[in-house]
């Protein structure tokens, strides 16, 4: 398996990952019928998102690409 390969599949597991976490936030938010709460859980879901992408952004220039 090239680095390549993993880091796309670690990228599948992460966004995975985030989307049953975050995503599920972001539904429950959604059903509260509170805007506060859904702008707040939104904006946690782009940090998580966010975050994700440096780290993978760290990751490939380790892996020397």
């Amino acid at each position: 398996m090239t680095d390549e390969s993993r880091l796309e599949g670690w990228a599948c597991s992460k966004a995975q990952e985030i989307m049953l976490r975050e995503g599920f936030r972001l539904i429950r938010s959604a059903r509260s019928g509170s805007n506060t709460e859904l702008r707040e859980t939104s904006l946690l879901m782009a940090r998580v998102i966010a975050a994700s992408l440096v780290e993978a952004s760290a990751a490939r220039r380790v892996a020397g690409e």
